[in-house]
């Protein structure tokens, strides 16, 4: 008998509460575990050198104060929550980790992965940071060579060009599922919340064996689109359609996705690193996989890219695809590529879109909760 939406969603946060047991036992048989910080650092790269990976994006406020003896206060809470889970052992994950792989998406990760190195082996990708340039493909080449050559050295497997090839194609999969998910957001009444989606999304990244994973969520995709069909004749819904952008969120850290659908928003968009942004595309499965992995995370539309005209066309398309009738832009305090982007989303929205925009800049604490439901629910209240 085929199982509910809601069993489902209870199986994804019943994994994601014990993935932190099956990343022991997959490090007490011997695997090697490399901890990740951002999506430019590909998956399926680490997994064809024999490793696996993991997320170590910090998501726990009471991390930061043991952060904040070393770093300033007026710094990103994700950095500093991560910083502070490393150094007081209480990350589970980074403990697991036999390595680290860092990026230059900001200055504040470059000097945090100093810190880091004396804790871990870690690594730190160069990203160029105009794809456009002359030799910036080339250059992001020689970056995944050099990182393959690391995680070479830390398994003892070579990704091979036939073991690299067959993870794209699974990951592939694995996007491919969930793009029919998020499918369901294009109706007027979709079958899921993008608060329960982004608890989906995030179990990708806490995954030691991803058949399971796999079936889990092909079981949720016919699920959800069986009652999409059932739906078909449904009332319209007259809740204003929400797009949340901005800063990648966890689901420890959605308190703007959650007081926006809580002030009776329906968010049927989230295109960041955290929501669709790292799976509306498919790596290309023909050809040489090293050469197709290289643009397809180069490709990647983040806010340390100058200039980075992929938000805005990705915002464009998730606007037309969902509906969207108003955005807000989360950005966490003193992230500064995500607030000076802020203004050219701000101005596709005003300008182009003719869509109501609000930025919201928060951190990881709850004190400004009140002051934001008031704002959100004021800003909801007026796309009505």
């Amino acid at each position: 008998m085929a199982r509910s939406i809601d069993a489902i969603l209870a199986e994804v946060a019943d994994r994601l509460e014990w993935a932190q047991v099956r990343f022991k036992e997959a490090k007490d048989s011997g695997l090697k575990v490399v901890g990740l910080y951002c999506g430019y650092i590909p998956f399926e790269l680490v997994r064809a050198a024999g490793a696996i990976p993991v997320s170590l994006c910090g998501n726990d406020a009471n991390a930061i104060p043991s952060a904040e003896v070393e770093l300033p206060r007026n710094f990103c809470p994700l950095i500093k929550s991560s910083y502070g889970l490393a150094i007081t052992d209480t990350c589970p994950y980074f403990h697991f980790a036999d390595a680290l792989i860092g990026e230059t998406t900001c200055d504040g990760k470059k000097k945090v992965f100093e810190l880091l190195g004396k804790l871990r082996p870690v690594h730190v990708m160069q990203i160029p940071y105009d794809k456009n340039v002359p030799g910036a493909l080339e250059r992001w080449a020689e970056e995944m060579a050099r990182v393959a050559a690391f995680l070479t050295e830390i398994t003892g497997i070579e990704p091979t060009p036939e073991r690299l090839a067959a993870e794209i194609r699974y990951e592939n999969d694995i996007r491919r599922v969930l793009q029919r998910i998020v499918r369901t957001f294009e109706r007027r009444v979709p079958s899921l919340t993008w608060t329960q989606m982004l608890s989906v999304r995030s179990l990708t990244d806490f995954v030691v064996d991803r058949a399971p994973y796999l079936a889990l969520i092909e079981e949720l995709a016919e699920a959800v689109e069986l009652a999409d069909a059932a739906a078909a004749d449904a009332a319209q819904s007259p809740l204003p359609r929400l797009l949340i952008t901005g800063s990648p969120m966890s689901p420890e850290t959605n308190k703007v996705m959650r007081l926006a659908e809580d002030s009776g928003a329906l968010v049927v968009a989230h295109d960041a690193c955290s929501g669709t942004k790292m799976f509306d595309r498919l790596v290309d499965e023909d050809g040489d996989p090293f050469a197709a992995l290289t643009r397809f995370t180069l490709d990647i539309p983040c806010a340390c890219m100058s200039p980075n005209d992929g938000r805005v066309e990705l915002l464009r398309s998730s606007v037309a695809v969902y509906g969207v009738e108003g955005v807000i832009d989360t950005v966490w305090q003193a992230c500064h590529t995500f607030n000076v982007e802020s203004v050219i989303v701000q101005r596709a929205c005003r300008e182009e879109l003719s869509l109501p925009f609000m930025k919201i800049e928060t951190d990881y604490s709850s004190a400004d909760e009140g002051q934001l439901r008031t704002r959100i629910e004021a800003f909801v209240e007026g796309m009505c």
